[in-house]
């Protein structure tokens, strides 16, 4: 059932830079997860989240468009492990997880309806403790664009990264479609979405989906050469109110289909991976598998007009 919902909801779309009425230049998020207690965390569990965004695009006269985003993020959550008999008794009892994220590259326009995303992404993954060099990770972005009509713009391309499990891989397929005047649909499938109604240029509310894995490089007593394979699938209602001026609040509730954080020995690799697989998977997890979790998230943003 779990595969079947996240084929659907992975139908679902948002917004990008293109094709639509507003430009989101910055924002900031905080997201909570009511975490089950566990045999391990016996008084309390949750996960706790902090995200911010900033992208700055620089349009050029042919109107192509050198774009950078910069991501930063942090997660907050308890470790879940079991101390094997006779096993060392480890103090690394919490993740403390950052991410600072770069993309940046140049969107060339062809014509009015086709252009090339070229864009290189950088990332740093760690938790502070170890170093520079090994919390960086190598990926980017290629992506093709076709406008259909006024109301339908399509993307084929390719997301990679140099994970710390190993080489990640990602096909994709951009949809934005205004289905009618007021219902929408846009997605960068299979990584987030959101199909949703806009009854004003000041309210829009419906369902949202997204699906992320990261890695982050962790230095812990007894964890010295490791690293955490964190991935969620989350699906929520939300809905968008425009505050005053171009400032905007979103508010989700909804429910983590998956919400995990492995923790994996250094050189326990895995041969290939791409969304809801690995191939070549014979990794020993040193830790206990997460569940599911209800969760809100909350998100200010600043959006302007572009058209």
């Amino acid at each position: 059932m779990k595969t079947l919902i996240t084929t659907i909801l992975i139908l679902f779309a948002t917004v990008t830079i293109f094709a639509q009425n507003r430009f989101d230049v910055f924002y900031v998020a905080g997201n909570y997860n009511f975490m089950n207690t566990t045999p391990v965390n016996v008084d309390k569990n949750y996960e706790s989240a902090i995200m911010a965004n900033l992208k700055i695009p620089i349009v050029f006269k042919d109107s192509s468009i050198w774009y950078t985003s910069i991501d930063y993020q942090n997660f907050s959550m308890f470790n879940e492990y079991t101390i094997p008999d006779g096993g060392p008794v480890s103090i690394y009892d919490k993740f403390n997880l950052h991410g600072f994220i770069l993309r940046t590259g140049y969107i060339h326009k062809f014509n009015e309806k086709q252009s090339l995303q070229i864009l290189f992404a950088p990332r740093f993954m760690g938790d502070f403790n170890a170093s520079f060099s090994k919390s960086l990770q190598l990926g980017g972005i290629l992506m093709y664009e076709k406008v259909k009509s006024e109301n339908y713009t399509w993307r084929v391309g390719v997301l990679y990264n140099q994970e710390f499990f190993g080489a990640y891989i990602v096909p994709v397929y951009y949809l934005d479609w205004n289905v009618t005047s007021k219902i929408k649909i846009k997605g960068l499938l299979p990584v987030y979405g959101k199909i949703y109604m806009q009854p004003s240029e000041k309210l829009s509310y419906g369902l949202h989906f997204i699906g992320l894995t990261t890695s982050y490089r962790i230095n812990e007593p007894d964890f010295e050469n490791y690293y955490v394979d964190r991935r969620s699938i989350d699906v929520s209602a939300f809905t968008n109110v425009n505050l005053f001026d171009n400032v905007f609040m979103e508010a989700r509730a909804g429910y983590s289909l998956s919400r995990d954080y492995g923790l994996f020995a250094e050189n326990d690799k895995i041969d290939l991976g791409l969304p809801l697989v690995n191939i070549g998977d014979d990794r020993t997890r040193v830790n206990n598998e997460f569940d599911g979790s209800p969760f809100i998230h909350i998100r200010l943003i600043y959006s302007i007009p572009v058209n």
